[in-house]
């Protein structure tokens, strides 16, 4: 039996993978969707319950840490534990320096960081008393260079990396594994707002079979796609002046 959990369910790499499993696994896997939207949840519980699988919704926002605690404590008791849960929530907001306004770095970071941190966290405790479990959490290929117009963002996503990393290291011992995973550019309602190019954007539905494969092989850090991957070791010495965004307005 699968019992996953899926944050930003609702749209995006979160429905497509929700898809995914549900295809996969069918009568095998118990799916807690986790989003804001209560109406989107619901529409895609319904079409994959035809599949076989037991939907659980969860109607919530990441940013809220008690909230996603007694998510977490519905999902433990409702599926009876946890074998997977992806951190997937997001969000990619302009910093919008010219305005002097804070608000769109801060609600980016804490959405993208804290997000994870609220999400994750509370299943800790039962993963380790279960001996077993995988943790991931979307990272970005924007983690590994501040783009131009997308700093909290992309600093956010080098947050994700770091802090994933450090909980690899030390849930080990406990038999967890952590995932973190870096997509390059992905078909979505967040990345339809770009106004600059994105060399090797890969569909959504691609995009989930990628990460669901990338999971079940353990992978600890898993960039995608395979461009971006050849591409991040040059990125520390890439010249701005070639960097997606460069000489746009934030």
């Amino acid at each position: 039996m699968r019992r996953i959990l899926i944050t930003g369910a609702s749209a995006g790499i979160g429905a497509a993978l929700a898809e995914l499993y549900a295809e996969r696994y069918g009568s095998a896997l118990t799916l807690g969707l986790v989003a804001r939207r209560a109406e989107r949840l619901a529409g895609l519980a319904a079409r994959l319950v035809t599949q076989g699988a037991r939907v659980l919704t969860y109607p919530a926002d990441v940013r809220e840490r008690e909230p996603m605690a007694a998510v977490a404590r519905a999902f433990l008791a409702d599926a009876g534990g946890v074998t997977l849960a992806i951190a997937n929530a997001g969000q990619s907001r302009a910093d919008r320096l010219r305005t002097g306004d804070a608000t769109p770095g801060a609600e980016t970071v804490l959405t993208n960081v804290a997000g994870v941190i609220h999400t994750l966290a509370p299943l800790i405790p039962a993963l380790i008393e279960q001996g077993h479990g995988h943790l991931a959490a979307l990272g970005s290929v924007a983690g590994f260079r501040g783009l131009p117009g997308k700093g909290a963002y992309c600093a956010s996503k080098a947050a994700v990396k770091v802090l994933m990393d450090a909980w690899r290291v030390e849930l080990r011992r406990h038999g967890i594994r952590v995932t973190t995973i870096c997509p390059g550019w992905v078909v979505s309602e967040m990345t339809a707002q770009n106004p600059y190019a994105m060399p090797f954007i890969v569909p959504t539905a691609e995009a989930a079979r990628l990460i669901a494969d990338a999971l079940e092989r353990g992978c600890e850090t898993f960039i995608f796609p395979w461009q971006m991957r050849l591409a991040v070791p040059l990125l520390r010495v890439w010249p701005a002046r070639l960097l997606p965004g460069y000489g746009t307005r934030s």
